[in-house]
């Protein structure tokens, strides 16, 4: 999350829910997630997060409002509601990949054309996997939201769309510089700001690996070899508590969202 505020909830989008800190666990289909979502320091969660079946995947999603611009837990729910509905009604006979960048298109289009009726500038991040049955993953990402997958000889993310991660990749500043640079929130996309937004694709393996998505409230204070410790030693549940309580010994003052899946 990044700022506070308040906007009114479009027509047709369910009233605020509270916010409550807790481990929700659940078994299908052969894989065993977690999810955690944590206020932190703040006044409200502006995450949202998406995990369920549908049509023989999974599907997981991590969504991080921007509330410096207006309320974020508006923009964020929105793009978690419309991609659960995407895949609800476009995953059966369709590529994965194709499902979720329509998807996030769609989720900029609506939340872009809301805020200029409402004259607003309300945006989002996120990161969201489908897992299918095999344990291909296709992962698709806006923003600074990440998916992980890691096993015990490697760890894989997403790229972040952020200024700072411009810095790492033409080696002015280090990736554990990276973590304390002042700049490090300014996004370069978000969803919901722009008539058009640059969706990255990925498709990785899971089979044999820890899947995580996270919010920076985590990512942005939790070094890497920390999370992939945690999340290769515990079971999922296990591992979204200590995943947020390491973001709280960090100093995190953000929302932090996990999930955590595997075999």
């Amino acid at each position: 999350m990044r700022g506070e505020g308040k906007m009114p909830l479009p027509k047709g989008y369910p009233p605020e829910e509270r916010v409550v800190s807790g481990v929700q666990v659940r078994r299908e289909a052969g894989l065993r997630y977690a999810v955690m979502s944590d206020v932190g320091k703040r006044k409200q969660n502006e995450d949202a997060y998406f995990a369920g079946r549908m049509s023989g995947h999974h599907l997981f999603a991590v969504a991080d409002g921007l509330g410096g611009h207006a309320s974020g837990e508006v923009a964020s729910r929105m793009a978690v509601e419309i991609l659960a509905e995407t895949a609800g009604r476009d995953l059966p006979g369709n590529d994965p990949g194709e499902m979720l960048i329509r998807a996030f298109e769609q989720i900029n289009a609506v939340i872009f054309e809301y805020n200029k009726d409402n004259a607003l500038n309300a945006g989002t991040t996120l990161s969201a996997a489908v897992v299918d049955e095999s344990g291909r993953c296709w992962v698709g990402t806006v923003g600074d939201s990440r998916t992980y997958i890691f096993t015990p000889t490697s760890s894989w993310h997403t790229r972040d769309q952020t200024y700072v991660q411009g810095l790492v990749e033409s080696g002015v500043i280090s990736p554990a510089e990276a973590m304390l640079h002042p700049r490090k929130n300014v996004l370069t996309q978000a969803l919901g700001l722009s008539a058009r937004v640059q969706v990255d694709l990925d498709i990785v393996e899971l089979a044999g690996g820890v899947l995580l998505l996270s919010s920076d409230g985590l990512h942005d204070h939790v070094p890497e070899s920390v999370i992939r410790g945690i999340v290769l030693d515990r079971d999922p549940d296990a591992a979204c508590r200590r995943l947020i309580d390491s973001a709280r010994d960090a100093a995190s003052t953000d929302n932090a969202t996990v999930i955590v899946a595997r075999a």
